[in-house]
């Protein structure tokens, strides 16, 4: 009986922690904004951030409801989320 509840158990925080995994593997789960999309500034202008910030961009993308810009700065990856209306930096996630 033991057995069992500790397998459903591990079940469930596997399920758990599989649910949030795509959430958070290539996208910022909060999100950046609820503004619609006519209201965001184009991609380069968070990338314009970045470069300011001291980062090498290696890609810039849109996802959800973010910028997400890809960067190295001192020999480490980055992935960077900007609010697309504001520009402001909302997100920092180190790569490995």
């Amino acid at each position: 009986m033991q057995n069992k509840i500790v397998t459903s158990a591990a079940f469930a925080l596997a399920a758990a922690f599989a649910g949030i995994a795509p959430a958070t593997a290539g996208s910022y789960a909060p999100g950046c904004t609820k503004e619609p999309q006519s209201a965001w500034k184009g991609v380069d202008t968070s990338a314009a951030r970045a470069v300011g910030m001291g980062y090498a961009i290696s890609k810039t993308k849109t996802n959800g409801s973010c910028h997400e810009i890809y960067v190295t700065k001192d020999g480490k990856r980055f992935e960077l989320f900007f609010n697309p209306v504001t520009n402001d930096l909302v997100h920092t996630q180190a790569k490995s």
